[in-house]
């Protein structure tokens, strides 16, 4: 009877660590990155680790995207949220075949891009851009706001000598082969200082308001907006950037968990300018005035249909 009892038991034991887990109650989700983890994208990995999604029910799962960008993998279904660019959904929201999507959140609050150059150069204004070599990645809407800006700024954009930015990497780019490159304040710059560069930036934003666009956003399917799937996703994402905004040095360390490939003195550095640039008031939030000037600024220089008439906002 002892022995029937403990072979019971036995296989008891090996049936528990044999069952598969029992199912998860929680909504998987993709969400889908623009490019390698960054600053940008802290707040979505504190919402991971410190479990705020799964408080809303949600599963995520965080993929980087193929050459195109997260854009075509929402729109074909293929992952429920992801991080893209207002430009970029301008243009695929208004192509020739529209795709189905919408931004619906702000990762950071104002455009921190702009053109950066070792101070050597002296090239303090945009109109110091004239004569210059400038490290351009081919994509001419990028083009066009920088010779826009000259402009703006009394140069002559004619003068600029655009050359096809092949470094891997933009400071090696800006201290050996061009003139000035087109970075984002929170990591190619806080990487030149990090190197004790000195350099000068100009913020793009800071000769038009048109320039203050929103770069990056949240996009989501247009059949997923305004449901409880977005708003729960939006509420755990909030919770994650308001953390990442309060503890810069706490949550960069998060991110390096996630991606420890990267070097942590420079995620520290850059989650400190970037918790401070997430949001003033509301994580998120788009003022929809600004993104319309620049979405007339698109169709008035012919990025996009005359005709073309969909923001790309819910």
């Amino acid at each position: 009877m002892l022995y029937r009892l403990i072979l019971i038991l036995f296989l008891g034991l090996i049936f528990t660590a044999c069952s598969p887990e029992p199912p998860s109650d929680l909504q998987e989700v993709i969400l889908v990155l623009d490019w390698t983890p960054n600053t940008n994208h802290t707040g979505f990995f504190v919402a991971i680790e410190r479990g705020y999604f799964e408080e809303e029910g949600l599963e995520v799962e965080v993929i980087q995207p193929f050459e195109d960008g997260a854009i075509p993998l929402v729109a074909a279904g293929h992952g429920e949220f992801g991080i893209s660019f207002q430009e970029e959904v301008i243009v695929a929201v208004n192509a020739a075949v529209p795709l189905p999507i919408v931004a619906n959140a702000a990762l950071v609050e104002h455009n921190t891009s702009g053109v950066l150059s070792l101070a050597a150069h002296g090239i303090t204004s945009f109109a110091h851009l004239e004569g210059r070599t400038f490290g351009t990645w081919m994509i001419p809407i990028y083009d066009e706001i920088i010779k826009e800006a000259v402009y703006l700024d009394g140069g002559d954009p004619s003068l600029i000598e655009f050359l096809p930015h092949t470094a891997l990497d933009n400071i090696t780019a800006v201290t050996t082969l061009f003139d000035a490159v087109w970075v984002f304040e929170g990591w190619d710059k806080v990487i030149a200082d990090r190197l004790g560069l000195e350099t000068n930036f100009l913020p793009i934003k800071d000769i038009s308001p048109v320039f203050d666009y929103y770069t990056p956003v949240l996009i989501t399917h247009k059949d997923l907006a305004n449901t409880q799937l977005e708003q729960a996703f939006l509420r755990a994402s909030q919770r994650g950037f308001e953390f990442a905004k309060n503890n810069p040095e706490e949550s960069a360390l998060i991110l390096h968990s996630f991606a420890p490939e990267m070097d942590i003195e420079i995620l520290i550095a850059s989650q400190e300018f970037l918790s401070r640039a997430y949001f003033s008031h509301t994580w998120g939030y788009i003022n929809e005035e600004r993104w319309m000037r620049f979405f007339y600024w698109m169709r008035d220089r012919g990025f996009i249909s005359p005709y073309a008439d969909n923001p790309g906002l819910p």
